[in-house]
């Protein structure tokens, strides 16, 4: 487990600092106290956010295949929302730096 947190860890690291003009790269002409701080625990809780999101996964599919097994529409519904709140949520997650990059692009272009 420890060996699949290094590995997203480093590609996360990668796809932000790739050319060092990601949306957490920082602004150019104000800073905020803290704010280099707040962005590296932000980074950093971004891994431990997407292993949540597999065991949510995980578990929910384990609810899905109970329910099944056991005739309960209820808990095979609980199952499949499970899954695919957890799957929503793991693309906006991984998805979030390149969203944020690309709002900062447009609200930049705008005059």
């Amino acid at each position: 487990m420890n060996a699949v947190n290094d590995a997203v860890n480093r590609v996360w690291v990668d796809m932000l600092l790739r050319d060092g003009s990601g949306p957490l790269a920082g602004g150019d002409s104000v800073t905020i106290p803290g704010l280099a701080r707040f962005k590296g625990i932000v980074a950093a809780m971004v891994p431990f956010a997407l292993v949540g999101c597999v065991l949510a996964v995980i578990v929910g599919a384990a609810v899905w295949a109970l329910g099944g097994f056991t005739n309960s529409p209820h808990r095979a519904t609980a199952g499949k929302t499970t899954v695919l709140w957890a799957l929503v949520a793991a693309v906006i997650i991984g998805a979030a730096g390149f969203i944020v990059g690309w709002a900062h692009t447009q609200g930049t272009t705008i005059s």
